[in-house]
């Protein structure tokens, strides 16, 4: 394998630890961020959930253990991303909620930054909280966000005594990003401050100039652990700073919000790469910023997707830099890159659109490009004069080449001293593709439930100096077991399509992660997939062939709900029905004469615990 030293005496790394939500911070301050895109514990379609990963890198999770009480999962709610729902579906006095440890890095602070995406389905008079630490009213308060009286929203720091409320109103259905801040350190009248979508709604007072060590639990959902008012809706995005962020970063968040699930900003809108007309650059959106109050000047490739940034100089007050892409997969492609001067050209598939807010001196900035960050695992670049920096103004068309790398540390390359003056789309790309390599060309990763248990189908549509592929799986994503190793092609130019089966696939919900491996063992690849294997159960159909008319005899337990779904040939459904298996009850009668055409079907069902399946022929 190939080193390289690192040329970082003038670029230190540090330039680019920004890793918190849209570069704002790091685990030092952003205490808690969950997001129903990451972390928790399924991602199918109202699936119940019994945990939710904090993603701030501090292990604050939340957890449900009672069945009764777990939210579930919903996916395409804002913009086409999941939200956790909060439906409450068990009857009074089982709400829905997710329970957090007690930790200090949740209060014994001068200064509190919320950000809370959400979509209510119940906005009345009675406490629809959002996020608290406390143990009973007043008692181990820390804060309370919620809905209450009025159809307004809630602020509790520290007790309730100087609760206070915003003068906007809020509905049923509608989305919503909502931001709350504290600073003990600001004048009495001034320490509490509220903002909905990106516009100051209220300012208010706060005695407390600190919130001490609480020993409460983090509740998310109700107003605290044995509470039986529910939420009642959908929560996407929870974030939480222990300190008052300035405006600058709180400006650079609410658009990594925006974007991210399409709720218009009525003040202070700096990315435009989230429009229709510019492609809809939602993804991982980041950002660097000044106001008076203060600045952020740099965020890492890490929470990019693989692109990171650091401010040099230029950045005045009211300048902004925000960069987002529109592809959650990345690898090489070797079409789509005129304008390139190379022989052997070739570009990340993933581009980044870049909106430059500059009213005074141009902004001169450190660009990072991380191979492993942007999802592709870990390899060896070529030299940094192979590697140059793209720009197009538009979609489509031919590229600038802007800059030759100045260094290359590990799989990251950086570009160093660019000035960034102009909006539009920038990638990177290579001259020689042979001897600077980007990503092998994966097409696709996908679990199936099968006949023989879970089949792992993968496709490469190259491969460079490739040894062999790794299969593992885990229950709870985090701990993975190995299942096969299977052989790489080596080095190919056209598709190869690769399959392996694991015949004794775990109980429920599962993840299987594929590795891919270089010829000198360097893990080059990762990709994770979920999935939903319940064992197959015994399902009959009779008579069978018939006219229309049915019967379903099926093994599941009493008490259980099953779905039952009828699908054509081609796999379109025709017929779809919830069922609750009773005492006694042997077989489920179907009278789908006149309304399901003659030919071949497949019966589907599924339990909590159970698979089916069976022919259907109707004459």
């Amino acid at each position: 394998m190939r080193t390289f030293s690192a040329l970082f005496s003038l670029f230190p790394f540090l330039l680019f630890s920004q890793s918190g939500p849209a570069g704002v911070g790091s685990s030092t301050n952003n205490s808690l961020w969950l997001k129903a895109d990451a972390g928790s514990s399924s991602t199918v379609n109202g699936s119940a959930i019994s945990f939710w990963n904090d993603q701030s890198g501090n292990g604050i999770h939340v957890t449900q253990t009672l069945a009764a009480q777990q939210p579930s999962f919903a996916t395409n709610v804002l913009n086409g991303f999941p939200a956790i729902q909060f439906d409450n579906v068990n009857g009074p006095n089982v709400n829905d909620k997710l329970i957090g440890p007690d930790s200090p890095l949740l209060d014994n602070t001068s200064g509190y930054s919320f950000f809370m995406v959400t979509r209510p389905q119940n906005v009345d008079n009675n406490a629809r909280v959002i996020v608290s630490k406390r143990t009973g009213v007043a008692i181990n308060q820390s804060f309370m966000q919620f809905f209450f009286t009025g159809n307004r929203f809630y602020t509790d720091i520290q007790s309730n005594n100087e609760r206070y409320n915003t003068v906007a109103t809020f509905t049923a259905n509608n989305n919503f990003l909502i931001d709350q801040f504290y600073d003990g350190t600001l004048a009495m009248a001034s320490r509490c401050r509220t903002y909905v979508n990106g516009t100051l709604d209220v300012t208010s007072g706060e005695t407390n100039t600190l919130v001490p060590d609480n020993v409460s639990p983090l509740v998310i959902g109700s107003t605290d652990a044995t509470d039986p008012r529910p939420f009642g809706g959908y929560i996407s995005e929870i974030i939480i700073y222990r300190t008052a962020l300035n405006d600058a970063s709180r400006i650079i968040v609410d658009n990594y919000l925006s974007a991210k699930y399409n709720i218009t900003l009525l003040s202070n809108d700096k990315y435009q790469g989230d429009t229709p007309a510019n492609g809809d650059f939602d993804y991982d959106v980041c950002g660097v910023g000044q106001e008076s109050s203060g600045s952020s000047t740099s965020f890492s490739s890490s929470i990019s997707g693989g692109f990171g940034l650091s401010v040099n100089s230029g950045l005045d007050n009211g300048d902004y830099i925000l960069a987002g892409h529109n592809s959650f997969t990345n690898d090489a492609t070797y079409s789509d890159v005129g304008g390139m001067t190379g022989a052997l050209n070739a570009r990340w598939t993933r581009v980044w659109y870049v909106d430059v807010s500059n009213a005074l001196s141009n902004i001169n900035v450190n660009l990072e490009f991380d191979l492993s960050d942007g999802g592709v695992g870990a390899i060896s670049p070529g030299p940094a004069s192979d590697y140059k920096l793209l720009y197009r103004n538009v979609q489509t068309g031919n590229w600038t080449e802007l800059s030759t790398a100045s260094s290359v540390s590990g799989d990251k390359i950086i570009f160093s001293g660019i000035t960034l003056t102009n909006d539009g789309y920038y990638t990177i790309g290579t001259h020689q593709f042979n001897a600077s390599p980007l990503p092998v060309e994966l097409l696709f990763f996908e679990a199936t439930v099968c006949k023989s248990g879970v089949c792992l189908q993968w496709a490469t549509a190259s491969e460079k100096n490739a040894d062999y592929f790794s299969i593992e799986r885990s229950k709870n994503g985090i701990d993975f077991e190995f299942v096969a190793q299977i052989k790489a092609a080596g080095n190919s130019a056209r598709e190869i399509n690769y399959l392996e089966t694991d015949f004794n696939p775990l109980d429920g919900i599962s993840y299987y992660r594929l590795k891919q491996f270089d010829k000198d063992d360097a893990l080059q690849l990762i990709l994770i997939r979920s999935i939903d294997f319940r064992e197959e159960g015994t399902l009959y159909v009779f008579p069978n062939p018939n006219s229309g008319e049915f019967n379903l005899n099926l093994n599941a337990n009493s008490g259980e709900e099953v779905l039952v779904v009828i699908v054509d040939a081609a796999g379109k459904q025709v017929y779809s029905k919830v069922i609750l298996k009773k005492d006694g009850e042997n077989y489920l009668g179907l009278d789908l004469t006149g309304s399901i055409q003659p030919g071949l079907y497949w019966v589907l069902a599924s339990s909590r615990q159970k698979f089916y399946r069976s022919v259907l022929l109707i004459k």
